[in-house]
């Protein structure tokens, strides 16, 4: 028995210097956190089988089939602002009522954006960034290869680049996306119950990147986000969030004030984006010239398919939200101020 103890003792203490050594040495700390928690609770057990996830046409019911779930995540958005609509008696789409918000709390009208050309260099450093994968966009170009031939095309790249933010003309070809059901829970023959991924031509990503420097730059150096927004930002994460939400309420109880709390969930808030809103908003915090016609024309014009059992379906437009990228955090919380 008492050797039963010790060994268990001598496996804890194992387990803590193997998981202390793992999250240390991650890039990503909360992450290798969390694949702990999940390892030790057992929930890294709960796999799907390929096979399973994307039932074989004998197995699927006939309302699970490419066309049905890229009608569904497209009419989605439109759904739930259909039901918002409905309850509210205001012309939700209006931007006169997000911009006189906006006019009461900023005095002086924001500087406009400069849009600096790129260069090979840094094309160079954005594409070394991605990961090796073998994933790709509608136009089969695998990120290894981009990552291979990157000395070979970041010249051409940056002159194509160079003229669209001078024209504030996003690309056509790069508007396309390529969806892929993920099964989530519940009745595999029901829609509903996947969730879209959205795949992007690496050309694209690279494109959103460059944008994104730029658009980071000019809300940094304006002040435009608030000292209370902490996801998607450097030097900032959740978990700070977290922190100073425990510690103030923590201080409220000490000095015995009542604490209270308001918590709300954005039903697809990135797929609900309504983009007449969002370009008033923005020209509202200085993009405009052509960094505004560049947004616009990188919204508008948006196709998608879906891939599913390995068949395609048709072309379709996107009208509202905005799509999977680096880009779609910023508009969003412009979209959100």
């Amino acid at each position: 028995m008492r050797y039963s103890k010790i060994l268990s003792k001598v496996i804890k203490t194992a387990k803590m210097l193997h998981y202390n050594n793992q999250i240390f040495h991650s890039h990503n700390k909360i992450k290798a956190t969390w694949n702990i928690i999940k390892s030790e609770t057992g929930r890294n057990n709960i796999k799907y089988d390929k096979a399973n996830v994307y039932n074989t046409d004998k197995e699927c019911n006939k309302s699970v089939n490419v066309e049905n779930f890229n009608n569904y995540f497209l009419m989605i958005a439109e759904t739930i602002f259909c039901k918002i609509m409905g309850n509210n008696k205001q012309n939700v789409s209006s931007t006169k009522y997000s911009l006189s918000y906006l006019s009461q709390i900023f005095n002086l009208p924001f500087t406009n954006i400069v849009l600096h050309n790129t260069s090979a260099g840094e094309i160079e450093k954005i594409i070394h960034t991605f990961p090796w994968k073998n994933s790709c966009g509608y136009d089969e170009i695998l990120v290894k290869i981009l990552k291979i031939s990157a000395p070979f095309i970041s010249s051409p790249l940056c002159r194509i680049i160079n003229i669209s933010l001078n024209l504030g003309v996003f690309p056509t070809r790069l508007k396309y996306s390529l969806i892929t059901p993920l099964y989530k829970r519940g009745d595999k023959n029901n829609v509903t119950n996947y969730r879209p991924i959205s795949l992007l031509t690496s050309f694209s990503k690279i494109f959103e990147k460059i944008t994104y420097k730029r658009l980071i730059t000019h809300i940094t150096f304006n002040n435009i986000f608030t000292n209370s927004q902490f996801g998607f930002r450097k030097k900032s994460s959740t978990d700070k969030a977290a922190n100073k939400l425990i510690n103030d309420i923590l201080i409220a109880l000490n000095n015995k004030i009542i604490v209270g709390g308001i918590f709300f969930d954005l039903e697809k808030a990135f797929d609900c984006i309504n983009h007449d809103i969002l370009l008033a908003k923005m020209e509202y915090y200085g993009i405009r010239g052509v960094t505004y016609t560049l947004i616009k024309s990188y919204l508008k014009d948006r196709y998608q398919r879906v891939k599913f059992n390995n068949k395609l379906s048709k072309w379709d437009k996107i009208n509202m939200g905005v799509h999977q990228g680096c880009l779609r955090t910023t508009v969003f919380f412009f979209n959100l101020y």
